[in-house]
């Protein structure tokens, strides 16, 4: 048991070297040298985990959305049963975004190894089945909305839920990389204003698609 525990401390030691590298030099300039002076082993011990740069840094990917995912599933115990979903919608999307230093640094690998994700099959697996899983608790949230009359009628949760997630996707590559008017401040009041357009207090009288006002602020 120790071995194996030794075992993924390693791996992990690994992959956190792996995304201080690619957030500091890129993805293209990242050698498995570099990611083996950040962690301080040898290149030897990290061929020994990874054959290839390939191998790492599906690894890496793997490691990154792990840690988003523990995150989220988190925010019961940290905040305790909250009531609106409105409000546990707020709380997952700035989860997502990059509103502290550790956050920011996966936040900026991520949108390095998104390109990757194009060419290589696994990569594109993996990203696929996380997006998969977010979509499917956010549209389960979403249908728990309009039970309670917080999402119009005639809404489409599966629809909400995507277009959520790419509010919240497009929010983080302008906090990462424009200045200005996307700060992390900004970016989390602009969630909020989002969703006080797309649902309404629970408990409200029933409305459609078409009485709620939509768009992003």
């Amino acid at each position: 048991m120790a071995r194996t525990a030794d075992h993924e401390q390693r791996r992990n030691q690994v992959a956190e070297a792996l995304m201080a590298v690619v957030g500091a030099k890129s993805l293209a300039r990242t050698t498995l040298a570099d990611v083996a002076d950040e962690a301080g082993v040898s290149v030897g011990l990290v061929q020994s985990y990874f054959r290839s740069k390939a191998q790492l840094l599906r690894f890496g990917v793997e490691y990154m959305y792990a840690r988003s995912e523990a995150r989220l599933l988190a925010l019961a115990e940290k905040h305790g049963p909250v009531a609106a979903v409105r409000d546990r919608l707020a709380l997952i999307g700035e989860t997502l975004l990059p509103l502290d230093e550790e956050r920011r640094r996966e936040l900026v690998v991520w949108t390095e190894f998104l390109p990757a994700t194009l060419a290589d099959a696994e990569m594109s697996r993996l990203h696929k089945e996380t997006t998969g899983r977010l979509l499917g608790a956010l549209t389960g949230a979403m249908e728990e909305a309009r039970r309670t009359g917080e999402l119009p009628e005639d809404a489409d949760p599966r629809a909400e839920a995507a277009a959520l997630v790419a509010f919240v996707d497009g929010l983080t590559v302008h906090c990462l990389v424009t200045d200005g008017d996307f700060t992390g401040e900004s970016s989390r009041a602009a969630l909020r204003t989002y969703l006080d357009r797309l649902l309404q207090a629970p408990g409200s009288p029933p409305t459609t698609a078409h009485d709620t006002p939509r768009g992003t602020p």
